[in-house]
């Protein structure tokens, strides 16, 4: 035998593995071939290139396959995979999960075939088909089939078919309601037409014919009345449809659907008649009207609308001409309006308007979306109104009641307010908590509850007398029986009720004031007494009663000139207070001194608390009396430089800027109109502050700059003086900042946004900053972010 002979075998058998192996290459399955007698599996490339194995990742045995198959499937698979062989079939098949080098799994689809050899299986070659992605296809395709099958029959539509070349009709059982249930007989164009309204029928057959023509193609989309075919009902419908045509341009399809839009047509019907019903209505109210056809971007409002927006009636304004008489600080308030109005359908807010002549108004707008009957938002329509004077009423409202307050609590009679028809107590000042004798917890409660011995008593009559009538009562020595500290007592009070209208003209609070004169009218009782005791000594009697009027005139002098001197209680009260507190201050710092020794730690801690109280005692002392001498208008105003008054502050605060290692930068600062003293005080404690609440891991820096005030911005505040111009002064600093919730309380005595622990302050300090703008017809705020650093305003006159 040749050699060549010998050679044939060999080389038809490499080129079987060739063959084999350019297969493997070709398709993107994985190949293997499973050596029985081996106990070998070899995979192709696929593996890889599908799965993610590399080829050193893989074992050579078939637990390289069976370990992969998911635990749920691997028992049935390997079961059925070994009976094939078993039995010697020649065919194997399965759907099971395969495990990726990921760890995720891929449902495949697995075929082998077996090869014999001596009678028996000694081979298995196969291929596994990965099918995750046809499986989420087909899953993806029932479940869009079954959205459309359920939107369908959910909105209730319609289904028609035309063959345009025997113009015969196919329509779904809504199509078939919605025309009247036509016989089958009439399921033709010509016969269809008939059902169609007369005034809308050449309309529909034009539309049909514009898209069956090949040169027009149009879509069909129209609105038409029919009358059904059995039940006589008039119904509007909606179509649309499209027509389809083949390479020569002749239309072999014409289908569409069809939605019945009555309700939706008699609806609009009804709103157009409301609607100019209302324009009329909302038009002799002052108020404008306007509407937007949300498709066209197009605004059709009224000439009073123009006016409130613009202060101009003039015509054919465009809608950014009116959007741009929005006051630039209020777009973010239109903006989120706008926003929760697309969810709600129901736009609110109130916002700035500044008019042509520079002039701002306050208004008001409101507006509803008209939707569709898909739901989708066609048009928004609504009105505006002035509100300016509304808003500027609420202002001084707010600023009178934050003087009354003042008033109130600085009153040197007992005084408080009764607000609403239940009477309930709101800001009694300390004379007045004393006369009734039960602390603050009667504040906010109604005043039958809170003071319940009143009940029998002529004054909640009265006070509901004087609620409903608006007239004003004061009584003389009227008697009043009151629990104080748990005991019933009597006393004697002249007390006034003055009622307090809002701009209607309606109660809406009422001022009591009271002054204790008990011990006279107890005086006056005993002089009565005596009187009818010694009715006999007549002339003694006169001449007691001459000189008892004289003391009691006497008495009621003195009584006025002491409660002229209240208003210097404060004043006086603290300054006497100053003298045991250096008693203490001075006898704890011997004792720590001198007996610091025989102390142990916990009896020098307990002294230096004591040392500690007594000083923040004494600052809140001086901070009162500060506080007191601004309690008027103080002082003769002129002209102040208020650069000399900052730097001589700096002077003052220099050990301080220095421990606290600020840098403070101070802008060339202008004259001003004021109190010297007063303004002082006023840098003083901006600046102090300033300095204290810094962030201790950042280089403190502390900016002092101004800048005009224009007459927009000086309108836009209260309680400033018309005939002076004003500058805006800013303290700005890059400290430890707060939250502008916080704002107001700031302002206020004795409120304080961190503990002692944290921060040494009284609480007083920015309250007397407040007061001495107010004195000086200014305005101040602040605007800050927690960690941010806090920028202090300050509105004062300059000279004219």
């Amino acid at each position: 035998m040749s050699e060549t002979t010998l050679n044939e075998p060999m080389n038809d058998l490499l080129l079987a593995i060739e063959r084999f192996k350019l297969v493997a290459k070709a398709t993107h399955d994985v190949i293997w071939d499973w050596d029985l007698a081996r106990g070998t599996v070899w995979w192709n490339e696929g593996m890889q290139e599908i799965f993610g194995y590399r080829p050193e990742d893989i074992e050579s045995g078939p637990n390289s396959w069976f370990d992969r198959i998911h635990p749920d499937d691997q028992e049935q698979v390997v079961k059925k995979i070994y009976q094939v062989i078993d039995k010697g079939e020649s065919n194997w098949s399965n759907f099971y999960r395969f495990r990726r080098a990921d760890g995720s799994y891929a449902h495949v689809h697995d075929r082998g075939y077996t090869i014999q050899g001596g009678g028996k299986p000694v081979r298995m070659v196969g291929s596994m088909m990965d099918i995750s992605q046809q499986l989420r296809s087909d899953k993806a395709r029932e479940e869009s089939e079954e959205s459309l099958r359920f939107a369908m029959q959910a909105a209730q539509l319609g289904t028609w078919n035309l063959n345009p070349a025997d113009r015969t009709a196919l329509f779904n059982d809504r199509c078939k309601e919605l025309y009247g249930y036509p016989a089958d007989a009439e399921m033709h164009y010509e016969s269809l037409v008939r059902f169609i309204h007369p005034d809308d029928r050449a309309r529909v057959i034009e539309s049909i014919e514009r898209a069956l023509d090949p040169s027009v193609r149009s879509l069909y989309d129209i609105r038409y009345r029919v009358i059904g075919a059995s039940d006589r009902k008039l119904r509007w419908l909606h179509c649309t449809g499209q027509a389809y045509f083949d390479q020569a341009g002749t239309p072999y399809r014409f289908s569409g659907i069809s939605r019945e839009i009555t309700a939706e047509v008699t609806g609009q019907e009804k709103i157009a008649w409301a609607d100019q019903q209302a324009a009329m209505t909302i038009e002799g109210s002052g108020a404008g009207s306007f509407m937007v056809d949300l498709a066209t971007n197009e605004i059709i409002y009224s000439p009073t609308m123009a006016r409130i927006i613009t202060g101009s009636e003039a015509a054919n304004m465009t809608r950014d001409i009116l959007l741009a008489s929005l006051h630039p600080d209020d777009v973010d308030i239109r903006n989120k309006a706008y926003a929760e109005a697309a969810d709600s359908g129901e736009l609110r807010y109130e916002a700035r308007f500044v008019w042509n002549d520079s002039s701002v108004h306050w208004v008001r707008v409101l507006g509803r979306y008209l939707y569709d009957s898909m739901g989708k938002a066609i048009s928004l329509s609504g009105i505006v109104m002035d509100i300016t004077d509304r808003i500027e009423s609420e202002q001084r409202l707010k600023v009178n009641e934050e003087h009354l307050r003042t008033l109130i609590e600085q009153a040197p009679v007992a005084t408080a307010l009764f607000v609403g028809k239940d009477m309930v107590i709101d800001i009694p000042n300390e004379a007045m908590l004393k006369v009734w004798g039960k602390g603050r917890s009667v504040i906010g409660k109604p005043l039958r509850d809170a003071l319940p011995e009143l009940e029998g008593q002529p004054f909640l009559a009265i006070l509901d007398r004087i609620y409903k009538t608006g007239e004003a009562h004061s009584e003389q020595g009227a008697r009043a029986d009151l629990v104080v500290n748990g005991r019933l007592q009597t006393f004697y009070y002249d007390y006034t009720y003055k009622p307090l209208k809002n701009s209607r003209g309606e109660v809406y609070a009422i001022l009591d004031m009271a002054v204790d004169v008990t011990e006279q009218v107890i005086s006056r009782q005993e002089l009565e007494q005596s009187e009818e005791r010694y009715r006999q000594l007549a002339s003694e009697l006169e001449r007691r009663v001459g000189q008892r009027t004289d003391e009691l005139h006497q008495a009621n002098i003195e009584l006025v000139n002491s409660n002229n001197n209240l208003q210097q209680f404060a004043y006086a009260a603290s300054h006497d207070m100053q003298e045991p507190l250096r008693k203490i201050q001075s006898f704890g710092s011997r004792l720590l001194s001198t007996y610091s020794e025989q102390l142990d730690d916990n009896g020098k801690y307990m002294l230096n608390r004591i040392q500690d109280a007594s000083k923040r005692m004494s600052a809140m002392i001086d901070d009162l009396l500060a506080y007191s001498r601004l309690t008027t208008r103080e002082g003769e105003f002129d002209k102040v430089r208020l650069g000399e008054i900052v730097h001589s502050v700096l002077a003052d605060l220099e050990i301080s800027i220095q421990e606290q290692k600020t840098d403070i930068i101070v802008e060339d600062l202008p004259v001003v109109w004021g109190n010297a003293s007063q303004l002082a005080q006023l840098m003083q404690n901006l600046i102090s502050n300033a300095i204290k609440y810094r962030l201790p891991d950042q280089q403190s820096i502390i900016r002092l700059s101004y800048r005009p005030v224009d007459e927009t911005e000086k309108a836009t505040l209260p309680k400033l003086l018309h005939d002076h111009p004003y500058i805006r002064l800013e303290v700005i600093d890059n400290g430890i900042g707060f939250d502008e919730v916080y704002l107001d309380r700031i302002f206020q005595m004795f409120q304080r946004l961190h503990g002692r622990s944290e921060f040494s302050g009284s609480g007083i300090g920015l309250a007397l900053c407040k007061k001495v703008v107010q004195n000086h017809y200014g305005y101040i705020t602040a605007q800050s972010q927690p960690g941010k650093g806090a920028t202090f305003i300050v509105y004062l006159p300059q000279p004219r």
